[in-house]
Formats: structure tokens, C-alpha cells, sequence
């Protein structure tokens, strides 16, 4: 969505396609983006052999600068021409709060952020995009203070970040990164427009409080999933916790209080299903009839009767109990 926004403002200038450098390139997931999109890469800049593979084989006509501390940018733009973007998430492992008592910001790695800055001061792109963890907002030598200063004095003005998280845009993944927008001259909060308009990304997401209740009406009197272990609470928030979802089913001795078995169809009681091996279970599906296993301590001494099977305890065995649906 934010690369739309900034297409947008882009065509209504000047009526074409974006032309782009990415920097730090990867194995380029900006061009994955930007492709339906029409957009141009004029070259790339990656130096690991293997993103440089990837690279070379999926895009054979695009350029790799490779070394980006080697490139005369002002060759480069002399060679290529004009640039409409420049995008780029410069090293981040000594931003990152990952790091520790290795976090040196721009004593470390990361300090490969002003060659990202050598190479905007000499293309001078209208567009430039930066990503980074959010780490690098808050570091003891003010890294992206240096970097928002160094952008004002080459003439990017119109300068905004915002923090953003993959999982809001259908990634399957929790992953908070700070973008940073900046639009050459000019005014009129291009930038913030591209990072904070309502048609860009969403600026309002429903509480946890409206999720579960979404949810709980969703299941009606089902339970959508168990969210614990057998031997832990529903709060312990032991390994494999996500709230309202359920641990991902483990082959070792961790069981779980609610295991599906495939194919159950017991009008007499005797079948047990298919699809059910020791410590695992199968991939639910939309075809089959399934069945629960409910584990109840085997000192419980409670009775088992047609839906309902004894309260899950801690300690002691974990018989199954087969109930079909």
C-alpha cells in the first residue's frame, strides 16, 4: 500500500512509470512488490553471494553494483540516468535491540546507512524509502537523528516515519520495522501523506477486547481452539502461546488438550478413525468427519459420559478420551 501511495503522487507529476535503485538488496522483495505495479529497476546493489545469485537469475538484465561502498554514484547516474527512487534497509544488526551489548549503532555494521546516504546525495531521486528496526530510532549516538539531519541538508524536506507491522498487511509473521519517506523539495507533506493517508495503510485496528468477542460469536457454543497444553492453564503462556490460538501439536512427550483425529465415525462406538499416530495429528480438512481427544488425569476417577470427559488436571497419565462429531 505504501509503494501505491507513492506511485500515485508520482504519475499525477510526471505521467509515467517509476524508475528505482534498490540498495541492500537482498533477494529483492521490493521488486516483488513493485513489479505489478510497472515499476522499473534500473540496477540493484547486493554483495552476498548467494541474494546475488537469486538476483542474477531472476532479473538477467538487471544490473548488481555489488560493493556499495565501491560505487561512484555520480558514474552511476551519468551511465543510468535519473532515478525516480531510491529504496533500501541498510544492515541492522547493531541497531538492533537483538544485538545487546553488541548494539553499536554506527560503530558497528549498521554505519553502512550513510553509504545509503552517499548514494541519495549524488542520484538526488525525487522519492527515497529507508526501512530498518525500530531500534535504530533510539540509539546512544542518535543514528537516525544523523540520518534525518543528512537528508534535510541535501534537500529532502518533506521527510516522515511511522513504524509499521507485517502482520497487519498479510504476512504471516510479527515484524515491526520503521519506514522513513522523504520527497525532494517541494512541500505539501507528500511523504506523510504516503505513510499516514487513510487510503494508504489503516490507522485504526479493533482492540483485543472486539477480537475475542468477534471471535466467540464466530465459534457459537465451539471451541476455536484450545490455547494450552494439558499440563499448563490457559494463561501459563508457555511455549507455543499466541493469544487466541492454539500451540502448533508436537511430536515429543509435550501433549496437547485438544487433538483432532480424521475419518471418526462411531455409530457403535468401536471405530477409531484413521489419520492418528503416536503424538500426532493430521491436517484438518473440510471433507472428513473429525473426532476430539480429551485428556483427563488417569486419577481423576471421573466419569465419561456422551460429551463430556473429566477436568484436565496436572500431573499423573493423560488417557484419550474419543468422542465423535
Amino acid at each position: 500500500m505504501l509503494h501505491r501511495r507513492v506511485l500515485r503522487f508520482h504519475n499525477r507529476e510526471q505521467g509515467q512509470a517509476v524508475r528505482y535503485l534498490s540498495l541492500f538488496s537482498g533477494i529483492e522483495a521490493a521488486s516483488v512488490a513493485w513489479e505489478p505495479l510497472g515499476w522499473e529497476p534500473v540496477a540493484f546493489c547486493e554483495i552476498d553471494a548467494f541474494p546475488s545469485a537469486v538476483l542474477a537469475y531472476r532479473y538477467p538484465d538487471v544490473p548488481n553494483l555489488c560493493d556499495i561502498t565501491k560505487v561512484d554514484w555520480y558514474d552511476f547516474k551519468e551511465r543510468y540516468g535519473a532515478v525516480d527512487l531510491i529504496v533500501g534497509g541498510s544492515p541492522c544488526q547493531s541497531f538492533s535491540y537483538a544485538a545487546g551489548a553488541n548494539r553499536t549503532s554506527l560503530d558497528g555494521k549498521s554505519n553502512l546507512m550513510l553509504e545509503w546516504v552517499r548514494a541519495v546525495e549524488a542520484v538526488r531521486p525525487r522519492w527515497v524509502v529507508w526501512e530498518n528496526v525500530p531500534g535504530a530510532l533510539n540509539t546512544r549516538d542518535d543514528a537516525f537523528g544523523c540520518l534525518l539531519r543528512a537528508l534535510y541538508a541535501i534537500g529532502y524536506r518533506d521527510l516522515a516515519w511511522r513504524v509499521l507491522d507485517a502482520q497487519f498487511f498479510g504476512v504471516a509473521q510479527r515484524r515491526r520495522r520503521v519506514f522513513l519517506v522523504g520527497y525532494l523539495a517541494g512541500g505539501g507533506f507528500r511523504s506523510a501523506a504516503v505513510l499516514f493517508d487513510s487510503e494508504s495503510v489503516r490507522g485504526s485496528f479493533e482492540t483485543n477486547a472486539e477480537k475475542r468477542q468477534a471471535l466467540a460469536e464466530a465459534a457459537g457454543r465451539g471451541a476455536g481452539c484450545a490455547g494450552f497444553k494439558y499440563h499448563q492453564g490457559a494463561r501459563a503462556h508457555g511455549i507455543g502461546y499466541e493469544p487466541d490460538q492454539s500451540p502448533t501439536l508436537t511430536a515429543d512427550w509435550h501433549q496437547h488438550a485438544v487433538v483432532c483425529i480424521q475419518g471418526v465415525n462411531m455409530p457403535d462406538g468401536n471405530r477409531n478413525g484413521s489419520g492418528l499416530s503416536d503424538d500426532l495429528s493430521f491436517t484438518l480438512n473440510a471433507t472428513d468427519v473429525h473426532g476430539v481427544l480429551c485428556m483427563a488425569s488417569d486419577t481423576s476417577k471421573a466419569a465419561i459420559n456422551e460429551d463430556v470427559s473429566g477436568t484436565l488436571l496436572v500431573g499423573g497419565g493423560a488417557p484419550w478420551i474419543v468422542q465423535g462429531r
